[in-house]
């Protein structure tokens, strides 16, 4: 069986870092573009550190396109205090050997899906979705070229990560997040309804550590430092797995519970700017992820870096 064609639209970011070392590490998925958008840090960081990790997984030829620098229409709102300045940590920061890919994110999602088959292409989302929304606007008619897109974002019975209804991908651009989920695409979300309950909880992140190999103490370096991240923030709970559970649903989709609905997103000024509504449906065309098994969420890892090792 040949691997699967894969995009991905991404704010790196420690969780996103975490994703990008999974798809890489994986057999089943085959990454032919990154691209980068403003969101946990500014664009110029994000770039430097999706090409960071591509570097360091052996994956240079990886062509990373910067994005849109800033959201549709409202002020720009980044998660510095969060990730910290650079954006990533529990790996030693560097300068990347490759450089960005010549041209511009949106152009470049326009040129590769317009180029596709009808319903060809699967596509991730793991930070704000001005790219994509962008790119939509401008030609519309791409939307029949993607399959599957899977994006990590909003919130519905757990409210919202940055107020108490938005999560932070929708929130940084609403506007974006409301044109993506117009497109009726088919599309998998991964919200903190599902995200906050698989954890990096240390006796996890120690199987992970004990593994052979440079990726694992890698992984385990990343999750450690989104763990001492996420405990000093929210009273000392461990870090969500985020950005990674868009690629471990395309490897694993039985460990996770899903219903049909349709999302919508709260675009007008006021305490509920940026919230996610979800209208069960019976044929979607979204897909509102609604458990996970985390025990197995984590066994993919450590199969991944087995093999790897």
């Amino acid at each position: 069986m040949s691997a699967l064609p894969l995009i991905i639209d991404c704010d790196p970011g420690i969780d996103d870092a975490v994703m990008l070392m999974i798809a890489f590490m994986s057999q089943q998925l085959d990454v032919r573009a990154i691209t980068t958008v403003a969101g946990n840090v500014p664009l110029r960081l994000t770039s430097r550190n999706a090409r960071m990790i591509c570097e360091r997984m052996g994956r240079p030829d990886v062509p990373v396109f910067a994005g849109c620098p800033r959201p549709i229409l409202r002020q720009p709102v980044t998660a510095e205090d969060f990730h910290g300045e650079a954006g990533i940590e529990g790996i030693d920061l560097f300068e990347p050997k490759a450089p960005l890919a010549p041209g511009h994110a949106v152009s470049e999602l326009i040129a590769r899906l317009t180029a596709a088959a009808p319903a060809s292409q699967t596509v991730i989302l793991s930070g704000p979705m001005t790219n994509l929304a962008t790119a939509l606007v401008m030609v519309p008619e791409i939307a029949a070229k993607i399959a599957h897109l899977v994006v990590m974002a909003g919130g519905d019975r757990i409210g919202g990560n940055i107020t108490p209804f938005a999560e932070f991908n929708v929130f940084a651009d609403p506007h974006a997040a409301a044109i993506v989920f117009d497109a009726n695409i088919r599309t998998t979300v991964l919200s903190l309804d599902v995200t906050h309950t698989v954890r990096a909880e240390p006796e996890r992140v120690a199987s992970l550590r004990a593994l052979p190999g440079a990726e694992a103490r890698m992984m385990a370096d990343l999750l450690e430092a989104g763990n001492t991240l996420e405990a000093r923030w929210k009273n000392g709970q461990m870090a969500p797995m985020h950005d990674p559970s868009t690629v471990v649903y395309l490897l694993a989709p039985d460990i996770f519970e899903v219903k049909p609905c349709r999302v919508s997103v709260v675009t007008r000024p006021g305490d509920q700017f940026g919230r996610t509504k979800v209208k069960d449906t019976k044929r979607g065309p979204h897909h509102w992820v609604t458990a996970a098994d985390a025990d197995a969420f984590f066994a993919v890892i450590e199969s991944l870096l087995k093999s790897r090792a």
